[in-house]
């Protein structure tokens, strides 16, 4: 659940980040003169972008007051210095300080637009090439697609540290993953169960009694009974699990184990 207060600030530096869960410490220029640190959910914020951190504050033992991190969304710098510092930071491979000042210099507040809609026009600027340009490009919109998925899958609740095994599962399809077959997160990524993608389907709008749902169960049902050392179960047994588990009707539990035994997957 996502706590109430609002920190607004450009991210100085990461001082720790956690590429398996996404669990980051930062630094952040809050613009009361001092820094604050931040802890918490910020996978695929950049030093140099300004944030706007929902969470609550807390405090540490050691390192005193701190800002505990839910969520957070980019909020795109609209000055001249700001565009400068955000490009200059390391954010996009291809551009450091000295490159960000040249772009910024030629395009000055449009700089952001002309990157985003034509960067085919970052060739405008002296001493930069095309081979140059077209990573600057390909960069940019990596970084874009990292941000949409992981906002896409903080909006249907799924946790940090699940959100990057999908994407280092799926990459840039996990949106179209996640909308389309979220029961396939159970078979392919690793701490996602049938009960957690099921949540997940149930979100995105997947019907409770769609048949990808029932399959998933009776899969689900299946492992339980195998984890628990029966190499054999009961038809009867399983369809009344399934109808328990599931809260849907007997006759499409039935029907889908049918379509699965035809299929060949070991029902």
């Amino acid at each position: 659940m996502s706590g109430g207060a609002v920190l607004e600030g450009v991210l100085e530096r990461i001082t720790y980040a956690n590429e398996e869960n996404g669990w980051t410490v930062a630094r952040v220029d809050a613009g009361r003169g001092d820094l604050i640190t931040v802890v918490g959910a910020l996978l695929g914020a950049q030093p140099g972008e300004s944030l706007r951190m929902r969470g609550r504050w807390g405090s540490h033992p050691q390192h005193g007051r701190q800002f505990q991190v839910d969520n957070y969304t980019t909020v795109l710098p609209a000055t001249v210095q700001g565009i400068r510092r955000y490009l200059g930071s390391g954010l996009i491979k291809g551009i450091g300080p000295k490159t960000a000042e040249r772009i910024v210099d030629h395009f000055g507040t449009d700089t952001l637009d002309v990157i985003e809609a034509d960067p085919k026009r970052l060739i405008e600027v002296p001493g930069l090439g095309p081979k140059r340009t077209a990573l600057i490009g390909a960069a940019w919109e990596e970084q874009k697609a990292i941000k949409e998925v992981m906002v896409f899958l903080q909006s249907v609740e799924v946790s940090t540290s699940i959100a990057v095994r999908i994407y280092k599962e799926y990459g840039d399809a996990s949106i179209t993953v996640v909308r389309e077959e979220p029961y396939r997160l159970a078979a392919d990524v690793w701490g996602i169960g049938f009960l957690t993608a099921d949540r997940i389907a149930k979100a995105v709008g997947i019907p409770h009694d769609s048949p990808e749902r029932v399959k998933a169960g009776l899969r689900h049902a299946l492992s339980l009974s195998s984890d628990q050392g029966h190499c054999f179960l009961p038809e009867e047994r399983l369809i009344a699990e399934a109808v328990k588990l599931l809260q849907v009707d007997t006759g499409l539990v039935i029907e889908c184990l049918g379509e699965l035994a035809e299929a060949g997957e070991g029902v």
